[in-house]
């Protein structure tokens, strides 16, 4: 009954409820946290991937129109915007529809080092198409040739291709830049 100092309490907890498959635990927490922090935009995100992996797609769509406004009064631009639809559906299973979405953001800012990553990530992750997700992730590390995020993507990319040591040199490339500049990251180590 106490409320917590910010949103990630709940939607923590509310992903590892969904990762379980417990999703009325989920909307429930969710339906506490509206209360507390009724326009977070992750909280908003996070129902949005409950809704549409529940069919529920007028909800779904409720909550993506009211997250597209909140983005675009924290100025991000269009193309960010669509990218986290693009990332909605991709964490609901809906990879047809995500990889639209991320296409559609990375034609609004071609030159995105985040998108280009996101891009790649999720064709190469899902083994839509590795080596169109290598030749996109050569751009943005053509951009920020020392982003760690963008040399573990490339890593993955070339692991699965079965280039097991320029996969290994590149991921310890990623891992060397990481380890001064974010510290303990949990997914890394």
């Amino acid at each position: 009954d106490s409320k917590p100092l910010w949103a990630p309490n709940y939607t923590l907890l509310g992903y590892a409820f969904h990762k379980t498959g417990q999703y009325k635990k989920e909307e429930k927490l969710y339906k506490k946290a509206e209360q507390d922090f009724p326009n977070d935009p992750e909280l908003i995100y996070r129902q949005s991937v409950l809704y549409l992996n529940k069919g529920d797609t007028d909800a779904m769509t409720g909550n993506i129109n009211k997250l597209r406004i909140l983005l675009k009064e924290n100025s991000f631009s269009e193309a960010e915007i669509v990218l986290n639809i693009a990332k909605i559906y991709a964490e609901a299973g809906f990879q047809e529809r995500a990889e639209e979405y991320f296409r559609k953001a990375l034609s609004m800012d071609t030159e995105s080092p985040s998108i280009l990553n996101h891009l790649a990530w999720f064709l190469i992750d899902n083994d839509r198409n590795i080596r169109e997700g290598l030749d996109i992730i050569e751009k943005a590390i053509k951009l920020k040739p020392d982003n760690h995020t963008f040399l573990y993507t490339k890593g993955c990319g070339l692991y699965k291709q079965g280039k097991y040591q320029e996969a290994y040199d590149i991921l310890q490339v990623s891992w060397d830049l990481r380890r001064p500049r974010e510290g303990y990251d949990h997914n890394a180590f």
